[in-house]
């Protein structure tokens, strides 16, 4: 999981750049391919759903890191708009085939395995997420620093490399088997079963700004730091080290109160801490450099906590709801992150150039709004939590 969260890392933030540099393709252009390809894999959490529950999540995950490793490997060579289309579309594809079915993939594998919970697993699972991203993301600064093109086709063949590494080792070493009642073949809840479930819906809503909040810093941190605060390039790696530090020192013990507490009670938890955490970096946009330095600090603190608290209990809590339909419930739950995923530039930039605070200001009552409605769910004898 490692190296697969290592290659997003590696390559993800670099596309637009890649192409920019080794192709003639314009701008605007190579905007509208990539965010065609995000189109496109947007119908596959529902089919991936299916497919888990019907032949487990194992062949799933290992197909969605082969494909990732075909389309890194088709980025060397893609020039022309329709290659580039083609390679960003197979890569939206299993990157969407490996998150929508690696949760149930790792709950099926931790029932293979004494010692370590299924909250324990989804933890784990964040820290190498969190690691593998902004190491890769430190790599990829580098490369962008050197501005040279055979490092731009070495940082490909090895994101490939390291994809294609994961797929032998999800195939060749891991084992899992299916939880009872949830057996190959069975016939678990569909989808319109699904969506009258309020009790799931109303959560995959709440957790849909709870995911806005996972991505938002680090989707807006370059740009605050270079054009509000002025700042170094390095002030933002230190910050996305300082970030991912903390999480996988945090996570076991975040996994560990997500096996032994409720669920919705820790969720609540990690909304509060997001609420504080954006009021913190809103206040840190109108302050001079140096003081901001020490307030993002701060903020990176709370959003940390935050978020090791969110990542097991979330999908634990989902895979409770799930009643016999695990691979359908925890490849539904991806949209919350889909959403979040295709809001938070939009939202961003339309309210960073109104003022620097305002997006996070906005995240921060989000996230206190879904506290408090977490709050009423914990008093409420539902079977969550």
């Amino acid at each position: 999981m490692s190296l697969a969260a290592l290659s997003g890392g590696l390559f993800l933030p670099l596309s637009l750049v890649y192409f920019t540099v080794l192709t003639d393709i314009p701008l605007p252009v190579l905007g509208a391919i990539i965010s065609g390809s995000v189109l496109i894999g947007l119908p596959l959490p529902l089919v991936t759903g299916m497919l888990v529950d019907r032949w487990t999540a194992h062949p799933v995950v290992a197909v969605g890191l082969g494909l990732q490793a075909v389309a890194y490997a088709g980025f060397v060579v893609a020039r022309d708009p329709l290659e580039v289309l083609l390679a960003s579309a197979v890569l939206a594809v299993g990157v969407r085939l490996f998150w929508s079915s690696v949760f149930t993939f790792l709950a099926d594998y931790a029932e293979t395995r004494d010692g370590l919970s299924m909250e324990q697993w989804f933890g784990r699972l964040n820290a190498a997420r969190t690691v593998g991203i902004v190491v890769g993301g430190l790599i990829t600064g580098a490369v962008i620093s050197v501005q040279a093109e055979g490092a731009y086709l070495a940082l490909a063949w090895a994101a490939s490399g390291c994809t294609a590494l994961s797929t032998g080792l999800i195939l060749g070493v891991v084992r899992t088997r299916p939880r009872a009642g949830d057996a190959p073949g069975d016939e678990p809840s569909t989808y319109v079963s699904i969506l009258r479930d309020r009790v799931f819906l109303r959560f995959l809503a709440l957790n849909s700004v709870l995911a806005l909040a996972t991505l938002f810093f680090g989707l807006s941190l370059p740009t605050v730091v270079r054009s509000r605060l002025d700042g170094p390039g390095w002030l933002t790696a230190a910050l996305l080290v300082a970030n991912a530090l903390l999480v996988a020192v945090l996570s076991a013990r975040g996994a560990d109160l997500s096996s032994r507490t409720s669920k919705v009670r820790l969720l609540k938890r990690a909304a509060l801490l997001w609420s504080g955490a954006f009021a913190v970096l809103a206040v840190a946009m109108t302050l001079p450099l140096a003081a901001a330095a020490l307030v993002l600090l701060l903020g990176v603190a709370l959003l940390s906590v935050a978020e090791i608290l969110h990542a097991p209990s979330s999908t634990a809590l989902v895979d409770e709801l799930a009643r016999g339909a695990r691979g359908r419930y925890l490849a539904a739950f991806q949209y919350s992150f889909v959403v979040a995923e295709l809001v938070g530039p939009i939202m961003f930039t339309a309210l960073f150039d109104l003022a620097a605070a305002l997006p996070f200001a906005v995240v921060a009552v989000g996230c206190g709004l879904v506290a408090v409605a977490l709050n009423r769910r914990e008093r409420r004898p539902l079977p969550i939590g």
